[in-house]
């Protein structure tokens, strides 16, 4: 038996999960430098629909309920909850969607794994948008969006799947990150999850701000480290076990 020579196996996958990183963060500073690009604002508004989600969720996994949610076409949301752990409820928003953001993308790097991960996200932003939002533009969008995912699932070539499903991974990640700097360390007067557990606790916004900023960084950075281990492990072994007879 004669092993593949490691470029005659990309071929054959045509791209190796290494590579499709190192192309996803290219991506990531192209998406920096054109932040305010139109062509980015519906990954936005994923980004706030796993922020609500989160706030959902945790009131959800403590015992209270879900009012409604709520997605607005400035780049915001609200999250409506009763009962529950209120300053985890609180609390949850930007690490949530950090998480999950981590959680697409990590599963997403397996090959195998990527059709089943954009299906499973699809079906979740509609069953949220369906049980949960409320609003006439939060409706439209979560159908949309997760009605384009599962079309990508369906019918986006494997390669191109893989990536998009990636990039809406990282730049949720990315996105929490920026999303806590904008919302507390710019010191804007409005209401935010810091303001809010700024009332609960009597601790000032912009400890909370901080605070949230450094855990945000620590995940985001634990999430792209353990992305790279993973995609080194997944091409070495693709390559190892690519052979033909001699």
């Amino acid at each position: 038996m004669t092993s593949l020579p490691p470029r005659a196996a990309a071929s054959a996958q045509g791209m190796q999960p290494r590579t499709r990183l190192f192309v996803l963060i290219g991506l990531l500073l192209v998406s920096l430098f054109f932040w305010n690009s139109i062509a980015l604002y519906p990954v936005k508004l994923f980004v706030v629909l796993l922020h609500e989600l989160s706030h959902a969720a945790a009131a959800l996994l403590t015992g209270g309920s879900v009012v409604e949610i709520q997605i607005d076409s400035r780049i915001g949301g609200l999250a409506l909850t009763q009962g529950g752990w209120s300053w985890l409820v609180v609390s949850s928003g930007y690490t949530g969607s950090m998480l999950l953001g981590g959680a697409i993308l990590l599963l997403s790097l397996r090959s195998r794994a990527v059709p089943v991960v954009a299906v499973a996200t699809g079906v979740i932003v509609l069953l949220v948008t369906v049980f949960f939002v409320r609003n006439t533009f939060g409706l439209i969008f979560g159908v949309l969006f997760g009605s384009a995912l599962l079309a990508a699932a369906r019918w986006l070539p494997a390669v191109w799947l893989a990536l998009l499903v990636q990039y809406l991974g990282a730049m949720s990640c990315l996105y929490a990150l920026v999303d806590v700097k904008e919302d507390v360390l710019t010191l804007q007067d409005r209401v935010t999850d810091a303001s809010i557990l700024a009332g609960m606790t009597g601790i000032p916004a912009i400890v909370w701000g901080v605070l949230w900023s450094a855990l945000s960084l620590l995940v985001f950075i634990l999430i792209m480290r353990a992305a790279l281990r993973q995609a080194n492990a997944t091409e070495s072994h693709s390559i190892k076990g690519k052979s033909i007879p001699s």
